[in-house]
């Protein structure tokens, strides 16, 4: 008697179910308008921007789209090197930090969209390529995944994290929290080879922990992640903090972020 298959996996459906299982909550778009204003946040993100440029092949390519754009990290070294950039994003902040980058700078191929992952892009442009890098983390990844490949002719590229930020597993256990990490890449790899693609999968380099956060800055960020801390467990974080210069957290939201690419097929 043969063995059965297994039922095909639901990938979307359990991703979902890991989403709710974690209490992820979408970001409003005035939680990114309150972050673009911050003067310190480019500069936190210069060396993933470096990495993910250094990756990106743009050779055949003549017209880019940047959904999840920011202040146009990605978008502005871009357009220096295409004929035209679409940059989308929901948050009014963020597009503002673009548009005045963009008059700064002088540049005249960019385009900026406001609009979100839901809304309708039907007057947006299908470009060479369509990139999402950091905006993937959404209810309906499934749909957006399809979104971005349908407007891409060639070749469409994300980022999406292989795991936690340094340090937050480690202190989940130290302070005997129930803790459930975010969905990582094995979710959009497995949907994208549902959907018939071929994903390709590049490492960015491992973000370096904060060795300079002192001890009252990570019971801080500690009590964001984990929720109030009494005596004892902010006792605990001090010693753990005081007993190597690797217990810190590190300075990006993940560990790693993979970059994912693969060919469209839509021409």
């Amino acid at each position: 008697m043969s063995t059965p298959l297994p039922a095909p996996i639901d990938h979307s459906a359990r991703y979902l179910q890991h989403l709710q299982a974690c209490g992820f909550q979408a970001k409003p778009a005035s939680a990114w308008d309150a972050r673009a204003a911050q003067s310190s946040w480019k500069r936190r993100h210069d060396d993933y921007s470096e990495a993910f440029l250094a990756r990106l092949a743009l050779s055949g390519v003549a017209t880019v789209l940047d959904v999840g754009c920011g202040p146009g990290l990605l978008s502005l070294p871009i357009a220096a090197q295409v004929s035209h950039v679409h940059a989308l994003d929901y948050s009014t902040g963020m597009l503002d930090g673009l548009r005045a980058a963009i008059t700064r700078k002088g540049v005249s191929n960019i385009t900026p969209w406001a609009l979100s992952w839901t809304d309708d892009w039907h007057d947006v442009p299908r470009c060479d390529l369509a990139i999402a890098s950091r905006s993937l983390m959404v209810p309906d990844l499934e749909a957006a995944l399809h979104k971005l490949d349908a407007h891409a002719r060639q070749r469409a590229c994300i980022t999406f994290a292989t795991g936690p930020r340094a340090g937050v597993p480690e202190l989940a256990e130290l302070l005997g929290r129930d803790w459930v990490p975010m969905p990582d890449h094995r979710y959009p790899i497995n949907m994208l080879l549902d959907m018939g693609r071929a994903p390709r999968v590049n490492y960015l380099p491992e973000s370096v922990r904060d060795l300079a956060q002192d001890a009252n800055d990570l019971v801080i960020q500690v009590e964001k992640m984990f929720g109030n801390l009494d005596k004892r467990d902010q006792a605990a974080i001090r010693g753990w903090h005081a007993t190597s210069p690797q217990h810190r957290l590190s300075m990006a939201p993940t560990c790693r972020w993979a970059m994912i690419d693969w060919e469209t097929g839509t021409k």
